[in-house]
């Protein structure tokens, strides 16, 4: 038989086994084809759509499946082997960039007894996810469908949901769209499922917040509102769209104030009806954060990101709340779990970077900030900002001065407590407090990250002085 070895594993090709020095691991089969295909052809990358068309042979799959295959190997390999062996290539596909070797004609072993799948950070919570998910449910609780379900229409219509809630969750532009097609379908077939006007509500919502709607953030919000009110008419509990009503009152358009009294309560009255809603409890948390409440919204923002596994904007807030919390080595494991479902998730590179340099290690901050200005164009100027601060920290400063320089030209692609976190590093107090003060003026949760972020530190503590 053929074996092929990486790092401390040995993967049976015929028989379908992923082994840890010769002792089995308990995931199943097609997550094996699904490295099989990655590791027969080591460095090359292998479009998702040739993927799904190997790996289920037998039809129509969504995206979603080959996701948590991916997921569940990385966090398989990561868990016995500090390599990143699958690299996502973003619109593409997947490669395995560890060194492999192959054995072919090797005899077949005696049965090893399995080891149980490793206790992965989190991994319960997350394997539980991607299986509702696929099997017809998703990870927060479901609404009530409407009487009016027939069983078959009410299993079509759950398994679009819980697809519409995967693509939603990715907060990409595309996801957004994608998840806007499901649960406009949730409607189409039964227009008294509450469920689809509430993941309208969600995905417009999201649109709004994130600036992916063609339409002005104002008609987004109205948009959300009124599909918030119409499951909400349908179905009182619904607490989906009280969740979202929640949402849109903590942000607000340009020039005016959030209605934070009014988000909070919305948001509670969502966890009292729903109390296993993850976007709940997330978006409770970072109305939360706003205050400055940062060790309550912490707690709200983990109880999310366990009730919905899936969720990249959770996670990433997750562990950006655990950054500003000095929780270091949490901020990494969850800016990383950030990036395996979203290799786009631009802010989770600036947490894992962050993190890395508070931790002292250095080489990976730099590595990652790097690698952020790789897959966004737009994060160059950014990621120069970054670079800045940490060259400066170890005493580079021309290499800090330079970048700092890169930043400047295009400082209106730069966050303002970046560029502030790098004038500050190369000894300009002046020009740092001036971006700080630009940022608390445009940015709601400034102030909660200005009285909280370690990069801060020596500014905050002159400004007490007086100095």
């Amino acid at each position: 038989m053929d074996v092929y070895e990486f790092g401390p594993f040995q993967l049976d090709a015929e028989r379908l086994l992923l082994l840890d020095r010769d002792a089995p691991l308990a995931i199943g089969p097609k997550v094996v084809e699904t490295l099989l295909a990655l590791v027969e052809h080591p460095g090359e990358v292998f479009a998702k759509s040739d993927l799904l068309a190997r790996i289920w042979p037998e039809g129509y799959v969504d995206e979603a499946n080959l996701a948590q295959n991916v997921y569940v190997l990385r966090k398989t390999l990561r868990a016995r082997w500090k390599v990143e062996a699958i690299e996502t290539i973003p619109r593409r596909g997947y490669r395995f960039v560890a060194p492999v070797r192959r054995r072919t004609n090797v005899a077949r072993p005696e049965p090893v007894r399995a080891l149980p799948a490793p206790r992965l950070w989190r991994a319960a919570a997350l394997t539980a996810g991607f299986a509702l998910v696929l099997l017809g449910g998703s990870a927060p609780a479901p609404q009530r469908p409407s009487a009016q379900h027939t069983p078959a229409v009410a299993a079509v219509n759950t398994r679009l949901y819980a697809m519409g809630r995967y693509y939603w969750n990715l907060r990409t532009r595309d996801g957004i769209a994608k998840s806007v097609e499901y649960f406009a379908q949730v409607v189409a077939n039964d227009p008294r499922d509450a469920r689809g006007y509430a993941g309208l509500a969600s995905a417009n919502a999201i649109m709004a917040d994130y600036g992916y709607g063609s339409s002005s953030m104002q008609d987004d919000v109205a948009r959300a509102r009124a599909y918030s009110r119409k499951a909400l008419a349908i179905d009182p509990n619904n607490g989906e769209a009280y969740a979202v009503l929640g949402l849109i009152a903590s942000e607000a358009p340009k020039g005016t104030s959030p209605k934070l009294g009014r988000a909070l309560a919305e948001l509670r009255h969502a966890i009292a009806l729903d109390p296993a809603s993850g976007p709940a409890h997330a978006w409770y948390g970072m109305a939360l954060l706003e205050q400055g409440r940062v060790s309550e919204a912490y707690g709200e923002l983990d109880r999310a990101a366990q009730l919905d596994p899936l969720a990249v904007s959770t996670t990433a807030w997750l562990g950006a709340t655990a950054y500003l919390e000095r929780h270091y080595r949490d901020a990494i494991a969850y800016a990383r779990e950030a990036i395996d479902l979203s290799s786009q998730r631009a802010d989770a590179y600036e947490t894992l970077g962050l993190a890395y340099e508070a931790v002292g290690d250095e080489t990976r901050a730099g590595e990652t900030f790097r690698r952020f200005a790789r897959i966004c164009r737009s994060c160059r100027a950014q990621a120069a900002a970054l670079l800045a601060a940490l060259y400066a920290r170890n005493n580079e400063m021309a290499r800090a001065r330079a970048e700092l320089a890169a930043a400047e030209r295009d400082a209106r692609d730069v966050a303002p407590q970046d560029l502030a976190a790098a004038f500050a590093s190369v000894g300009d107090r002046g020009e740092a407090l001036a971006w700080l003060r630009r940022w608390r003026n445009e940015n709601q949760y400034a102030a909660t990250e200005i009285a909280n972020d370690p990069r801060f530190e020596q500014l905050r503590r002159t400004a007490k002085s007086g100095a």
